[in-house]
């Protein structure tokens, strides 16, 4: 047992720290400025038995004036500011997010608004800003439909997306990238689908099961980029059960579409009605490119190849 003359000299002590406490607490400015405005009286005992959470508060930052950045946050929680809740007598502490932490969660969101399958990381990183603008192709005038559709989508009109064709190398995969970037900062989010891939990853998920899962993921995206388009292996499922069900549901749903490919839209169709299954079968093939005409204004890309 603590001998009473001990105990008596740690409860003085405990009441001196206590006070001096509630001294610099009811000097703190932010401590005055919380009982001038609060709409609840604060009084001198509810001060006292709260100084714990007062002291606390007092040591936070309110508005990341202290921290600068969410990598040099004080606080705690990280990335939460608190504020006082007076109610039933007692004072509480209430936490909501800082500005900075908002800042970098909507930094984090917009860069989760583009997914991708089989793209190159300079790809997805592309930008209107750094596209090279060659004096002898028309990637100005493709530019300007392009940033045309992207704020028409933006702004929740119903707007085609583009078909860009034209031969190897000219730039028409960097042009979806940017597009989808565009969308990005709009915070509407996208999915770039490089097509010969994600076709293999589809025939492979038959063995683990996940084909629907994929092919679901697809066609629902808000905005989808089918990458390079003809550049697989065409067969009646690829055509039939893969490309022309992605299209008529994104058709029906009125979901933008954007495509890239090598061919033009006609020669696509040449393309798509010839396999070596089931031989000519241009009915299904001409059901395929209805829906992409739907979908999609077609734009030819000229200029050299920039691969080379």
């Amino acid at each position: 047992m603590e001998p009473i003359n001990q105990f008596l000299k740690n409860s003085k002590k405990i009441k001196e720290n206590n006070d001096k406490l509630y001294e610099e607490l009811i000097r703190h400015p932010r401590i005055i400025e919380l009982i001038e405005n609060s709409d609840v009286e604060i009084t001198r005992t509810m001060i006292r038995n709260d100084m714990l959470q007062l002291k606390r508060y007092t040591e936070q930052s309110l508005a990341c004036e202290k921290c600068g950045s969410l990598a040099n946050c004080i606080n705690h929680p990280e990335g939460y500011v608190p504020s006082i809740d007076v109610r039933g007598g007692r004072i509480h502490i209430i936490y909501s997010v800082c500005p900075n932490k908002k800042k970098e969660d909507a930094f984090r969101e917009r860069e989760r608004m583009i997914e991708s399958y089989h793209v190159p990381k300079d790809v997805k990183d592309a930008t209107f800003d750094t596209v090279f603008l060659d004096p002898d192709s028309n990637r100005q005038e493709v530019i300007r439909k392009a940033i045309s559709s992207s704020q028409a989508i933006s702004a929740g009109a119903d707007a085609k997306g583009l078909y860009i064709h034209g031969s190897f190398g000219i730039g028409k995969s960097y042009l979806l990238g940017c597009i989808a970037n565009e969308l990005k900062e709009k915070s509407i989010s996208s999915m770039i689908v490089y097509v010969p891939e994600i076709i293999r990853d589809l025939k492979a998920g038959f063995k683990d099961g996940t084909t629907d899962e994929k092919f679901n993921t697809i066609k629902n995206a808000q905005v989808l980029m089918l990458d390079d388009l003809g550049a697989e292996d065409v067969t009646p499922w690829v055509r039939d059960e893969v490309m022309t069900g992605i299209l008529h549901y994104r058709m029906v749903e009125g979901l933008p579409t954007f495509i890239s490919s090598n061919y033009s839209m006609d020669d696509l169709e040449y393309r798509y009605s010839r396999t070596k299954e089931n031989g000519v079968e241009e009915t299904k093939a001409m059901r395929m490119l209805e829906r992409i005409r739907s979908l999609c204004e077609e734009v030819q890309l000229h200029g050299k190849n920039y691969r080379n």
